[in-house]
């Protein structure tokens, strides 16, 4: 009976292990299909004439992909989304808006990169907020964009040089990897990591567009503030 035990715990361990071989296996590949995803569509960047930001579908080795592209510049700076209604930061499902206010205020003017996912713990933050504001941002009012699809044209790679974009990457299974990045001026090594965040979770699909639509719209009238930009200014932050 004690030698049946004993192997039956055998069995079961050694099972256990085998569950977390596969689950280390599929990490890897997902790790190398996502990696390579984010070198071409980095390379479809800094090509493209069309004015960003960026949405396409893109074939990989772990099944197509959903990328999505744009510069950091075009969103709000944290001082800016900080002071949004509190109508338009609810929309994220964030349930105390005060505490989230008073971090994204004492992120402002940070010297290191802020992860404004994680400065709240409501989902539809954690997944949509880092499409509205960045320490990167540039903005005081938030604009929403219709993402497009790049085009390739003639420029040549070192024309977005310096500029700090934020590139996800998301599989059919809901692998996402979301990097901000640098673009080198170099065409075989377009892009330089700042940030990268390897998750699995909820697919973003059309949620975050419609909640950043209506923050657009939640936002109060510019009334005697200074004329905005030309929009054709806007489209190519």
């Amino acid at each position: 009976m004690t030698l049946a035990i004993v192997g039956a715990s055998m069995v079961v361990r050694s099972v256990e292990l085998l569950q977390l071989s596969r689950n280390d296996f599929e990490r890897v590949q997902i790790d190398y299909g996502l990696s390579g995803a984010q070198l071409s569509a980095a390379a479809s960047v800094v090509r493209s004439t069309q004015d960003p930001p960026y949405r396409w579908t893109l074939g990989s080795g772990v099944g197509w992909l959903d990328i999505r592209a744009e510069p950091e510049q075009a969103l709000l700076t944290l001082d800016a989304a900080s002071s949004l209604p509190d109508g338009a930061l609810t929309l994220f499902g964030v349930t105390d808006v005060a505490p989230l206010r008073a971090r994204l205020s004492a992120q402002s003017g940070s010297a290191s990169i802020v992860d404004v996912s994680r400065l709240d713990v409501a989902p539809l933050w954690r997944l949509c907020g880092p499409l509205l504001t960045s320490s990167h941002g540039g903005q005081t009012r938030f604009k929403h964009l219709i993402a497009q699809e790049p085009t390739v044209g003639s420029k040549l790679a070192s024309w977005r040089v310096g500029e700090v974009w934020r590139i996800t990457a998301t599989t059919a299974t809901g692998w996402r990897d979301e990097r901000i990045v640098r673009f080198t001026g170099d065409a075989h090594h377009p892009a330089a990591v700042v940030v990268r965040r390897l998750t699995r979770g909820e697919i973003e699909g059309a949620r975050c567009d419609a909640i950043l639509a209506a923050v657009e719209a939640a936002q109060p009238d510019v009334g005697d503030e200074a004329p905005a930009k030309p929009k054709e200014t806007l489209d190519i932050l």
